[in-house]
């Protein structure tokens, strides 16, 4: 299978887990910026500056509409190679090292369900990106000597941080725990 930078057109970039989030959205049948906030929690923030480089890429067009009111509001469609990168690009994403924020995480997670991914490839992704989240490296703990901020506030940030990847890394392992009951289950029959 190809790597998604074989689809990205117009820039010598990989497409990050946000891009392919949202051009499998388009390929769902989501339409505007407005569908991405309301339907699938993307922010305006982040969906503007991704359709940008996406309809610089070659990936998806907009097209303007005409509303109620005088304000102009966009469409946006796949072009076919947007549509092909929707559509196997969460593969090899898949396979390398999970990102590093949860709402990435997640997102492809839904991308791949969504385009039917084995459950065992999901689950070893889950498992490798559970462990990663119990790593202190990662949770900012670089030395094996932490360093304290006046007032103790970087401390109980610190510690705020470190127990919210680990809920997520609990998380992420029942997850992947669950699709693994559901695998036995359905071998089983």
């Amino acid at each position: 299978m190809h790597g998604p930078q074989e689809y990205w057109i117009g820039a010598n970039v990989n497409p990050s887990v946000l891009d392919v989030f949202i051009l499998s959205l388009f390929d769902r049948g989501l339409e505007t910026t407005y569908d991405l906030q309301r339907q699938a929690d993307v922010s305006l923030g982040s969906s503007v500056p991704a359709l940008r480089r996406l309809e610089k890429a070659g990936l998806a067009k907009r097209t303007a509409q005409a509303g109620s009111s005088k304000r102009l509001r966009y469409k946006f469609e796949l072009t076919a190679a947007g549509r092909k990168l929707a559509r196997a690009a969460w593969a090899s994403l898949l396979k390398d090292q999970p990102p590093s924020d949860f709402d990435s995480i997640l997102r492809l997670l839904d991308v791949a369900r969504h385009c039917q991914a084995k459950d065992a490839d999901i689950v070893a992704f889950l498992d490798v990106a559970s462990l990663e989240r119990r790593s202190p490296t990662i949770s900012g703990h670089s030395g094996s000597r932490e360093t304290r901020a006046p007032l103790g506030i970087m401390g109980t940030r610190e510690a705020w941080s470190a127990s919210r990847r680990k809920a997520e890394a609990k998380f992420l392992a029942e997850l992947a725990n669950s699709l693994r009951q559901k695998a036995s289950r359905t071998t089983k029959r």
